[in-house]
């Protein structure tokens, strides 16, 4: 409890720190997270990324005057809070744009979204889906159907995998994006040997591996979310599996080395990710490692990401709903640390993915 508290009074001496020195009242954005729950640990690298931009943002004078100031809600990665926050953040407490995440969560939002006409931001969801949100919905980051088709012909192409087992999530998320890799490899030529499903929190796989490995699987592609994409890693090398191992950007998470171990060498990872040549990047990194003492996860500079480009669409657009999804629609080569991003043709932001390989314990980059 006293941790609790310790932790409460560090977040509101923070909060005064960065909006405290500003005479106007502050512009506020929702953001709504996994705070607690098996997946707080994404939650965590989020929040660390959005935290970092609201710091940098205030003390560069905020947005007008006025300072910026995130308010944060826990959706533990279960679809009704995620809409309890939504309707708490929108009707109870008046902010006019929500940024969210994880697939189960963000689906089921779009629907207030539309009908409250509140701009929401989708960072690291990657369901085809998110593309029939409406006007008032948007990512920052890639989606499985341009995302998963590109992972399934680098296997194909450049890896040379001819056949493959699969294994996925029971949830929208890996039954969603595990379809669009199957499609998409079978188009190719591509034979799928086996399929099985996991459930989120689960902690034994041994099972459906024994029955992947009885079909000698060169390549296993998994959907699932680190902790338990760590443990299928594991375990598979305990029921004497030895494939390929091949997934999304979900595995890129420090904490999945932790619970993979010495399985975790090989691991193939597709996903955007940073140019490390890049002034902007560099500049990134240095601040964030500054700051919290690491490295950035894959998904914090997307959360740094997106609330700068809310606060850009503020500035030009004003503190309205109709005003922030004005100007982001508008939005044009904005300059990100994760790319240049636009919005003017799609509300889906287009990305180039990057293939890392686990190796020594660090993701290093393979060449397409």
């Amino acid at each position: 409890m006293k941790k609790i508290f310790a932790a409460a009074a560090a977040a509101a001496a923070m909060m005064l720190s960065t909006t405290g020195a500003f005479a106007e009242e502050p512009y506020k954005l929702g953001v709504i997270l996994p705070l607690t729950g098996p997946t707080a640990d994404y939650g965590a690298d989020f929040r660390r990324g959005a935290a970092l931009a609201e710091e940098q943002i205030n003390a560069a004078g905020g947005i007008g005057g006025h300072p910026l100031e995130l308010v944060y809600a826990d959706s533990k990665n279960q679809a009704k809070d995620g809409v309890a926050e939504f309707r708490r953040l929108t009707a109870v407490d008046g902010i006019p744009a929500i940024i969210s995440t994880m697939t189960g969560v963000v689906l089921p939002q779009f629907p207030l979204s539309r009908e409250t006409d509140t701009p929401m931001m989708c960072v690291g969801a990657v369901s085809p889906e998110i593309r029939t949100g409406g006007p008032t919905v948007f990512s920052n980051y890639p989606l499985a159907d341009d995302e998963e088709k590109e992972i399934a012909e680098f296997a194909f192409n450049k890896l040379g995998f001819k056949k493959a087992a699969i294994i996925y999530e029971n949830s929208s998320y890996g039954k969603g994006l595990s379809s669009v890799f199957i499609s998409r490899f079978k188009e190719l030529g591509g034979e799928i040997l086996a399929e099985e499903v996991i459930e989120k929190g689960g902690r034994d796989f041994r099972s459906q591996l024994t029955r992947l490995g009885a079909t000698k699987p060169p390549l296993i592609v998994t959907y699932a979310y680190y902790a338990e994409a760590g443990l299928l890693v594991r375990q598979a090398s305990e029921v004497g599996i030895k494939a390929q191992f091949l997934s999304h950007g979900s595995v890129q998470n420090s904490a999945f080395a932790d619970i993979a171990g010495a399985s975790a060498n090989g691991f193939i990872s597709g996903s955007p990710s940073l140019n490390p040549t890049s002034p902007a990047v560099q500049k990134f990194n240095s601040e964030y490692e500054a700051k919290y003492g690491k490295k950035p996860d894959l998904y914090g500079p997307y959360f740094y990401d997106a609330v700068r480009l809310y606060a850009s669409a503020m500035e030009r657009g004003g503190y309205t709903k109709e005003g922030i999804l004005k100007a982001l629609k508008e939005t044009k080569d904005f300059a990100g640390v994760t790319g240049s991003i636009s919005f003017v043709d799609s509300n889906i932001a287009k990305l180039p993915l990057t293939f890392m390989q686990f190796s020594d314990g660090v993701w290093k980059p393979i060449e397409k």
